[in-house]
């Protein structure tokens, strides 16, 4: 089995990258396909392109290796939770454009160090327990693969990319999403009347993880969620990071798994726009 000495993160990256592009072929397939759905949760559903592109994803990584465990957006009782290594996962990030064929949606792949955790515990894992090693975010309809490992800097297939070097906020492109919940929705519309004629302007993306590639790429200088799973964030956090960019809880503390929403950007706004936006837990 793995341990910290012997596991490289370039290699963990190249995995991830294999891993998406395969799964990027299948969800291109199946684009213009009648989907079927299985309802999760208030506005909250997942579809069978999800299911078949998380199959896909967990088996090439499991290929590579066998004792690492996963986190993942779409339940699977036959995946480790634990391991030396732990894949955070969301095989359709923006299924709800996916699914009406808007093509704004991507491929999330995160890739964390952790302690193994007994047998049968949850798994979701204290942040103190985890340090973030490679992350891919893949855009099938744009062929755009966003990776990065730590040290080793963040590419766009393969070239460089780094954030925005934009230094004030009536300069900035900012980025959000709607959280499900009313409450949440209700937060960020009094939270965009504060900001709204202070940036140069807003986008909702719909795809989360993709949103906070484009802040890597400097496409957008800001991005803003309410409430926001760890599949969306854990490889953009690398990504961004290793781009020069900062991602954060709510409150402005680094991001970690606890965390329920997020703020990302170039990090020289980062806490000018807190400050603006005044974003609440």
């Amino acid at each position: 089995m793995e341990n910290s000495t012997t596991i490289n993160p370039t290699d963990l990256r190249a995995v991830a990258e294999q891993a998406a592009l395969k799964a990027g072929v299948l969800l291109r397939q199946k684009w213009d396909q009648p989907r079927e759905y299985s309802r999760k949760g208030f506005r909250d559903f997942v579809t069978d392109a999800d299911l078949a592109s998380q199959f896909i994803i967990t088996q090439e990584i499991q290929r590579h290796f066998p004792d690492h465990g996963f986190i993942t957006e779409e339940d699977d009782p036959r995946l480790p939770a634990s391991g030396p290594i732990q894949w955070i996962i969301d095989p359709v990030d923006g299924t709800s454009n996916y699914s009406r064929q808007v093509p704004t949606f991507c491929i999330s792949i995160g890739a964390m160090l952790a302690k193994e955790m007994p047998a049968g515990e949850t798994q979701r894992i204290s942040n103190s327990d985890t340090n973030f090693l490679a992350g891919v975010i893949y855009d099938p309809m744009r062929d755009e693969l966003f990776s990065a490992a730590v040290n080793a800097g963040s590419t766009l297939n393969g070239e460089i990319i780094q954030v925005s070097s934009t230094l004030t906020l009536d300069k900035a492109l900012v980025g959000m999403d709607w959280s499900r919940e009313p409450e949440k929705r209700q937060s960020m519309i009094e939270s965009i009347s504060r900001f709204a004629h202070q940036v140069h302007t807003i986008r909702a993306t719909g795809s989360a993880a993709l949103a906070l590639a484009w802040v890597a790429a400097g496409r957008l200088d800001v991005y803003a969620n309410l409430v926001i799973g760890p599949w969306d964030v854990a490889a953009a956090k690398v990504i961004i990071q290793e781009a020069g960019g900062f991602v954060s809880g709510l409150g402005g503390q680094p991001w970690s798994l606890s965390e329920t929403g997020c703020i990302a950007s170039n990090g020289q706004l980062h806490s000018s726009f807190l400050e603006l936006a005044q974003i609440s837990e």
